[in-house]
């Protein structure tokens, strides 16, 4: 996981053996804690542009709230709702030029990775006047000043609060691309359970299965393992493992809803790397064209493709199968275990019933090729024949 955190790490993994930790993001959690928002926003900025997604912020009261605390702690703000999932440039677009408009020094992301990863976008590309898109194909650099950064997640996923990389899509092309940029480290990241209590059975189960992912593919294709990191990431995922199903049967069930969000906030950071034994994300390279052609649900396209991905990679990295079976299951089998745990949460699912279409197949392998170009270092190869080969045995 690496690749996430340091500035020369466009090939998503880890370049040297050294390992580095850097996170300059202050992070607060715990039930209650969207409470201590608009202080800490006050010691940042005072004129914020709040991003949201749709009107379900509006519905729970949460922008109220939050917008009424923001401006008792001196802070100007305007709203940006027009956030959609896997989002557009275009989008980022938009909502950098409201922030220039309203002379944002502060970009509040309150929302779910959608929301947080446009925000990261908006910080950046509000500085000048290139679409964020231009920041992807690296074609400019940002200018200074750049606005301050808070993220505030409401749903267990994507863990973006503690990372300082956003995915967006281009939605003219289809290319969904990482981004990274110390701009997207957040001052302050405020995680909250609480909020993710009214989140509904589906996206949870979404989320549960990125949180999931994000571990298991550094985990599984990790050359080097080493003690630590693979405790750090065997725990994490074993609170995935047990959290999601309690959390799907009773979704008032704070304490395991904490235990996602902490998991959340781990999985996709620089603690997750502790001790230097991780390997890279290939699989969310394979799917990242699913959600960016169709639109579908990023947690929905990891679920399809997970098995055929590990069934793939078995061969190569057996012993970190079993080792997964053993210590995150209780199990011998790590791929069935997985496909087990899949079913009990209703996410075992397959492309062809998310309206993937069979004979584009060929264009989204050569997508996955030319966008995610550290698939080079999977453990084995993953060109764009083998690529169209796993959507096949995924549909």
């Amino acid at each position: 996981m690496l690749h996430l955190f340091v500035k020369d790490s466009a090939s998503w993994r880890p370049i040297l053996k050294i390992t580095r930790f850097y996170l300059p993001t202050k992070i607060i959690f715990g039930s209650g804690s969207l409470a201590q928002l608009g202080s800490e926003a006050g010691k940042i900025g005072q004129r914020a542009l709040l991003v949201i997604g749709s009107s379900s912020m509006r519905k729970a009261g949460v922008l109220e709230r939050v917008t009424k605390d923001l401006k008792t702690n001196g802070v100007a703000v305007s709203v940006f709702d027009k956030v959609e999932p896997n989002p557009r440039a275009s989008t980022v677009d938009e909502g950098s030029e409201i922030a220039r408009r309203e002379k944002a020094d502060l970009i509040i992301g309150l929302g779910g990775g959608s929301v947080m990863d446009t925000a990261k976008g908006i910080t950046l590309a509000s500085s000048g006047t290139e679409s964020i898109w231009r920041y992807v194909e690296a074609k400019v650099e940002a200018k200074e000043p750049v606005p301050s950064l808070i993220l505030v997640p409401t749903v267990a996923a994507s863990g973006s609060e503690a990372n300082n990389g956003a995915v967006i899509t281009n939605w003219d092309t289809h290319e969904k691309m990482v981004l990274n940029s110390p701009y997207f480290f957040a001052k302050v990241s405020i995680v909250d359970p609480d909020l993710t209590l009214t989140l509904p059975e589906k996206p949870t189960a979404q989320g549960g299965v990125d949180i999931f992912c994000h571990l298991a593919e550094c985990y599984l294709t990790a050359a080097e393992p080493s003690p630590l990191t693979d405790g750090i990431m065997e725990t994490t995922m074993r609170m995935v493992v047990e959290s999601l199903p309690q959390v799907l049967a009773s979704p008032n069930d704070i304490k395991a809803r904490t235990s996602l969000s902490w998991a959340s906030t781990i999985a996709c950071s620089q603690f997750a790397i502790l001790g230097g034994g991780a390997g890279t994300m290939t699989l969310h390279g394979i799917e990242h064209p699913l959600s960016g052609y169709y639109d579908i649900a990023h947690g929905d396209g990891l679920a399809a493709l997970l098995s055929a991905w590990m069934r793939y990679t078995f061969p190569v990295r057996s012993e970190r199968f079993y080792r997964l079976g053993e210590k995150v299951f209780d199990e011998v089998d790590g791929i069935l275990a997985t496909e087990k745990w899949l079913e009990r949460v209703g996410m075992r699912l397959r492309l062809g019933s998310l309206g993937i279409e069979l004979e584009r197949i060929e264009e989204l392998a050569t997508c996955a090729e030319r966008t995610a170009h550290w698939l080079k270092y999977h453990p084995l190869l993953l060109d764009a024949a083998t690529i169209k080969q796993l959507y096949k045995n995924s549909y």
